[in-house]
């Protein structure tokens, strides 16, 4: 039996050992800049010990709540509180149409217009991670411009961008905060056709500047651009690659590492770490310092991460459902159902962690503790509610 158990783990370290030179030769950079990248493979559930390993210890789910749908709203995130913001475009039972930032506090059935946004007309939206303020990109004849919101005094600030006089064209479809809300950023055209800069509004200093990014080029693909807490790093997506680049004492970005990707996204953990979805569903984790490159999860479809990095939620490659579990290293621990029968294309944590915010469409609406209220008929196509943890 002795012998039996020796020649099964030998067998698992050759298997494992060709899966990382595999996955070794997969990784192999795009842009043709040589790297090193120490792949390390997750840990499987019989090899954890059995604290770490209990699906659902720390998953269960209290409440769910339900809240209005329209096939044109779009919510935005979580204030510094527990309530939820939602922008609606056109008219949704008890909002007017004028009224179009709303604030849903719980048990979220009643939403109230957020002060000072009545009538306003932005193009993309973003809510800062503490959930204080939104940022808005509008485009006109002289190209792009930022909007600042204040949640908490309503105040609403056009930003003015004086980095550079040359009219730019927007190429973002996505405005990016940085984790600490301290930087926002999106791309613009370059000085060359077909090339890239990055503008950067600092809040604290209340600064805007343009940083270029030579070597990149559009094409015809929509890209963004997601700044490092400590502003010196970025992240780069543009639907088939993320890229991770430095700041030069110049001002422009270097590219230190990239790898294929899908539009499954990518998010900071660290100033030297990064998470992003593969080309094939793997969820990585890279450490800059290190080069190391750990493999958290296979066959995944989209996922978020907690503002405070500890907690993620993911959907599964064909399947309708809602995950969760607990970052710790380079794995992912108590992986629990959490809810079933949808199809997210938006998941949301709170800024305690106590709540999911979860945008998407419905299918056969039932969580993996208890049964989810009976949408109307109108909510069949489209559902987002909050799931509320014990």
């Amino acid at each position: 039996m002795r012998n039996m158990i020796k020649k099964w783990k030998r067998l698992r370290a050759i298997a494992v050992s060709l899966m990382a030179v595999l996955l070794l030769l997969m990784t192999t950079g795009c842009m043709g800049n040589p790297r090193s990248e120490t792949i390390v493979i997750p840990e499987t559930e019989s090899e954890k010990p059995a604290n770490e390993a209990s699906l659902g210890k720390e998953f269960q789910v209290k409440t769910i709540y339900p809240l209005p749908v329209s096939s044109s709203s779009e919510f935005l995130g979580w204030t510094n509180g527990e309530a939820v913001i939602g922008y609606f475009e056109d008219n949704v039972p008890q909002i007017a149409p004028s009224n179009r930032m709303q604030l849903f506090v719980p048990p979220y059935e009643q939403s109230k217009q957020l002060a000072g946004t009545t009538n306003i007309d932005l193009k993309i939206l973003s809510l800062s991670p503490d959930g204080r303020m939104i940022a808005g990109l509008s485009e006109s004849g002289e190209g792009a411009s930022l909007t600042l919101v204040n949640l908490e005094g309503g105040q609403v600030k056009p930003i003015a961008d004086s980095s550079n006089d040359i009219q730019r064209t927007l190429l973002s479809s996505i405005l990016h905060w940085s984790n600490n809300s301290r930087f926002i950023s999106y791309l613009v055209t370059g000085n060359s056709q077909g090339q890239m800069n990055a503008v950067v509004y600092d809040v604290v200093e209340g600064t805007t500047k343009q940083f270029p990014l030579p070597g990149f080029s559009l094409a015809d693909r929509s890209a963004s651009v997601m700044l490092s807490n400590d502003g010196s790093s970025v992240l780069i997506e543009d639907g088939n690659l993320v890229t991770m680049a430095k700041r030069n004492g110049d001002g422009s970005f270097v590219v230190q590492y990239d790898h294929p990707s899908g539009n499954g996204g990518s998010t900071w953990i660290d100033d030297d770490r990064f998470m992003f979805l593969g080309v094939d569903g793997t969820l990585f984790q890279y450490d800059h310092r290190n080069g190391e490159l750990s493999v958290l999860l296979e066959k995944i479809g989209s996922f978020s991460v907690s503002p405070d990095r500890k907690l993620i939620a993911y959907t599964r490659n064909n399947e309708e459902a809602v995950y969760a579990g607990k970052l710790q290293g380079n794995n992912v621990l108590y992986q629990t159902a959490v809810y079933q029968g949808i199809v997210p294309y938006q998941m949301m944590w709170s800024l305690s962690d106590g709540a999911l915010l979860v945008d998407g469409s419905k299918s056969h609406a039932a969580t993996a503790q208890e049964i989810a209220p009976a949408p109307a008929a109108d909510q069949e196509r489209l559902r987002t509610f909050v799931i509320q943890f014990q």
